[in-house]
């Protein structure tokens, strides 16, 4: 089941709008002694790196620890970053209706305080309530559910996964990653503790065995197949990176997104090679490790031919099909007959966006864009993107959102109930539907030619709507080659043609989105060379 998180109101709620520092990553050498290792003796080797660290005594040096790995900075304010609910309470050493919360249940070895009850690795500040009903029950995908609040889900577990438990724990998309990570950590640095029992004798053998400890196959298929659709974020960089300053170790399935195939998946028995060469060559001829020079005798090779104006940065073009639809990307919402934009300009009420002047389009591209209208940068949400406004300045005017048909508003929380939006593009233009369908709940944005407005409707008697992406700088762009300019880079995401792979300097492939920084390879059949890709 899939819940869009939901803003809950409380005294401290803080405005959703995150500032982060930049990834330290592992130091190097770190992960060498993995080299060459297979299936079991691999995991031993990553549980002898990881095992050995200070210990952080729990309670108040917990509380003092999570400022360092789960807290994050909102409109000025540090709160915690709390998983277990929607709440954005003041990051405090102490306060009420919180817990420390062990993502892995502590229960489930007896409730022994050792070491893997105070490792931070697989604690978080968690809301009291969201704690309680989630209990120790195991990470599951759920067939009903009896309790959610947005965030933490429990129910009644899918067929064949659940381990025999009543009861699982379904978080939400955004973090079924983060957990199965965590989950991952635990499940190898401590595979030596007594697992299996409770304090009261329950059997809580749900997810594993216990002598041997083995994970069961519905688990392993259910945490490699979480890790692998829930990419590593930039959250569980910057908090891996925290827990390494108080913890002095780090969780290597983050670092190393694909160990994990390697030790459980379908890579089992495969050597492990830390420098990526594991993984295939990702072109044919292979990548030049320093594929493209620039030439001393083009001046500027690296700038769009004037004359097409579809490749001038500041130009917006016509978005033609579904994958001109990106996060990171910034777009103009025009009405597709009526040639005018959304802007930022309200009525009374907050129900609609009224329209700028008529916006001058030529050949499917609008050169000057109208000084009022609204500028939508796409950021993913779940299954779908959450439009975030900002003015042609760049200054951040919130998230669109819909709570009901005829009614499109701005919020400050990404995480707002009715933020999150399906987009799909079809000869008729972009559908931009709130909620399961056009037809339902809030409706689609639409333009209303008429009454001169852009806001939801169910009914599809209104204009549809075209968008039009903004062309980018490609200053990112470290390399000099005509190929260079169908890639762009926005922020720490990597912009491709469809087709178009990308890899680090280890080999290892990437999705371009939340990149850490450094130096990466795209290729694709188009290109007459690999490009080169710097992210700064």
């Amino acid at each position: 089941m899939k819940h869009v998180l939901s803003s809950l109101a409380g005294a401290s709620l803080c405005a959703l709008a995150l500032a982060l520092p930049a990834s330290a990553d592992a130091p190097a050498g770190y992960y060498n002694s993995l080299e060459g290792k297979t299936g079991a003796e691999l995991k031993k080797a990553v549980k002898s790196i990881v095992r050995k660290h200070t210990v952080i005594s729990y309670g108040d040096d917990t509380w003092q620890a999570f400022q360092s790995t789960d807290v994050v900075v909102i409109n000025g304010k540090r709160c915690w970053w709390d998983m277990y609910s929607t709440n954005r309470l003041a990051a405090t050493a102490k306060i009420n209706g919180m817990n420390i919360e062990h993502s892995v249940a502590n229960s489930w070895w007896g409730g022994v305080k050792n070491d893997a009850y105070k490792d931070i690795v697989h604690l978080n500040p968690s809301d009291k309530e969201g704690n309680s009903y989630k209990s120790n029950y195991p990470l599951t995908e759920l067939a009903s559910e009896s309790w959610t609040n947005g965030a933490v889900t429990v129910g009644k577990p899918k067929s064949g996964q659940g381990g025999g438990s009543p009861n699982g724990f379904e978080p939400h998309d955004d973090y079924k990653g983060d957990f199965a990570r965590a989950y991952m950590y635990m499940f190898t640095v401590y595979d030596d503790l007594n697992w299996g029992r409770t304090k009261g004798g329950q059997n809580v053998e749900w997810m594993f065995t216990a002598s041997p400890f083995e994970l069961k196959p519905w688990a392993k298929e259910l945490l490699l197949r979480w890790s692998a659709n829930d990419a590593v974020s930039q959250k569980e960089r910057d908090r891996n990176d925290g827990v390494y300053k108080e913890q002095k170790n780090r969780n290597p399935f983050i670092d190393l997104p694909d160990l994990a195939e390697y030790i459980w998946g379908d890579k089992n028995g495969q050597p492990y090679h830390v420098d990526g060469s594991h993984n295939p060559d990702p072109v044919d001829p292979p990548v030049d490790p320093d594929p493209i020079d620039p030439d001393p005798t083009d001046p500027d090779p690296v700038d769009p031919t004037p004359e097409d104006p579809t490749l001038i940065p500041g130009t917006y073009v016509l978005v033609e099909s579904q994958g001109d639809i990106r996060a990171g990307e910034q777009y103009l919402i025009v009405g597709r007959t009526s040639e005018v934009a959304m802007s930022l300009n309200q009525d009374k009420d907050k129900k609609y966006f009224e329209p700028t002047s008529s916006v001058t389009i030529s050949g499917d591209v609008i050169k000057n864009a109208p000084s009022d209208a609204a500028l939508i940068t796409l950021e993913t949400l779940g299954d779908g993107y959450a439009l975030k406004v900002s003015d042609m300045q760049g200054n951040n005017k919130g998230y669109l959102f819909s709570s009901s048909a005829k009614t499109i508003n701005l919020t400050d929380y990404s995480t707002t109930q009715g933020v999150k939006a399906k987009l799909t593009y079809s000869a008729q233009g972009v559908a931009v539907v709130y909620g399961s369908s056009a037809s339902s709940g809030s409706g689609a944005l639409y333009y209303n030619k008429s009454a001169t407005r852009f806001t939801t409707y169910t009914s599809n008697a209104q204009e549809r709507l075209d968008f039009y992406r903004k062309v980018k700088e490609t200053s990112g762009v470290d390399e000099i080659d005509d190929d260079s300019c169908m890639v762009e880079v926005w922020g720490n995401n990597i912009l491709v043609p469809e087709g178009a792979r990308i890899f680090d300097l280890n080999g290892r492939e990437f999705n371009g989105e939340n990149l850490a920084r450094g130096i990466y390879i795209v290729t694709s059949p188009r290109f007459s060379k690999a490009v080169k890709v710097m992210i700064k």
